[in-house]
């Protein structure tokens, strides 16, 4: 099916912005997502990049009859490298766009923020912070090739801790150490990352924990090619994470997703948006869009999803920011329900039963009754939700897989 199929409908209605701003003022040694050179750009570059966004704001938002925005999430790169006039004009250009009770993150690296951008930040409708931290540990901060220090993350938090937005701070586990021998666990895996989460816990709302992903093509991952570093084992990283989640339990946070602790209320919507596979428009250079189409017009059900990644030629997305992209992906409704699941059970809510339902028009119960049943002891069922226990967060992967083929064996449920 060609994407031209879905341009002269109506897809369902999209409240979720994405807004990505590649710049960064250097590339940290495990990062593969899509950004340029801060060093590589003229201050004129900056001004049309702006500008260029709020051209496809305008235009997509009317194309796609997107908004009002209940969250918008301005990502990166670095968005607070913008500095805080640009940063402003981007914040006000976007505000028509959004819904009077709307969320809005902005995320910040440390060394890009300061006291001025913060008070701006204040008088505007931005409400939450996302702080790029990833480590508060000396062994680990040159491992991970990042721009600032530890200091600068320290300075940052408190910075932060006295306003009056919601944040949430992003650390890493799994980070490679130099290392060999029988204090390995202790000493390069389980202490740093508990350091850095005692420096942290008790300050912010919200903290997100990911494991880190080696990438082809980074540094870090040729340095663990050349045996430089060593990744920890998967066994190691597993008690280093039953460490951090009774750290942040014994603190009042709650581990909602598998990657995400909050003091109750102060979930990140934008993500759950996400983990719900709600409809988002995304705008900028290389940014995604996830736009859900229905079976037939006079219907909810789900025929499609249609997947839009931006040009990340960045010239060329400035000449033509509402340019529709070639990179045009269709997810068909088999693959569409895999991922309701997959992104629902990384949630402790799991998945919604009776709008899967409703969406691609056969029970949950009958697409992987097996799985459900082997997993039974793990699996909580409450008000139409199913979900896996936080406990099993960290073997989620395995009942996924597990799920995938028992929907294939079934995949005529969902295409006739």
């Amino acid at each position: 099916m060609r994407a031209e199929h879905f341009w002269d409908k109506t897809p369902f209605p999209t409240h979720s912005l994405y807004v990505h701003v590649p710049f960064c003022a250097g590339r940290c040694a495990y990062c593969d997502f899509f950004s340029v050179p801060l060093g590589s750009c003229s201050s004129s570059t900056l001004d049309s990049y702006v500008s260029a966004v709020l051209e496809q704001a305008a235009k997509w938002t009317h194309m796609f009859g997107a908004g009002q925005f209940a969250t918008i999430y301005i990502g990166g790169g670095t968005p607070t490298i913008l500095g805080k006039e640009l940063l402003r004009m981007l914040v006000q250009g976007l505000e028509p766009y959004a819904a009077d009770e709307c969320e809005w993150t902005i995320e910040a690296n440390p060394e890009s923020l300061d006291k001025e951008i913060v008070r701006m930040l204040a008088d505007t409708k931005v409400s939450r912070i996302s702080l790029g931290v990833q480590t508060l540990s000396k062994s680990q901060w040159p491992v991970l090739g990042r721009v600032g220090s530890i200091e600068d993350s320290l300075r940052a938090i408190d910075l932060l801790k006295s306003s009056r937005f919601e944040v949430s701070v992003d650390l890493l586990a799994g980070i490679p150490y130099r290392a060999a021998g029988t204090a390995v666990y202790q000493e390069y895996i389980e202490a740093p990352l508990l350091r850095s989460l005692r420096a942290i816990a008790g300050k912010v709302p919200h903290i997100s924990l990911y494991d880190l992903t080696i990438e082809e093509g980074t540094a870090l991952q040729r340095r663990i090619a050349d045996g430089e570093l060593v990744l920890p084992d998967s066994d190691s990283l597993a008690r280093a994470r039953e460490s951090a989640d009774s750290l942040l339990a014994a603190h009042g946070y709650i581990r909602y997703e598998v990657s995400n602790y909050a003091l109750p209320g102060h979930e990140c919507r934008h993500n759950l948006a996400y983990w719900n596979m709600e409809p988002y428009l995304g705008l900028g250079s290389g940014a995604v869009s996830t736009l859900a189409y229905p079976a037939e017009m006079h219907q909810r059900m789900l025929g499609s999803m249609v997947r839009l990644t931006g040009t990340k030629n960045l010239n060329h997305f400035i000449a033509n920011p509402a340019d529709i992209p070639p990179g045009v992906e269709i997810i068909d409704r088999p693959t569409a329900a895999f991922e309701v699941l997959m992104m629902g059970f990384r949630t402790a809510k799991g998945v919604d039963a009776s709008r899967f339902s409703a969406l691609f028009g056969v029970s949950i119960f009958k697409l992987i009754p097996s799985s459900l049943e082997r997993w039974s002891k793990e699996i909580i069922q409450k008000d139409n939700r199913i979900a896996i226990h936080p406990r099993g967060f960290d073997i989620l992967n395995r009942f996924l897989v597990e799920c995938l083929e028992e929907m294939d064996q079934h995949r005529a449920l969902l295409t006739t």
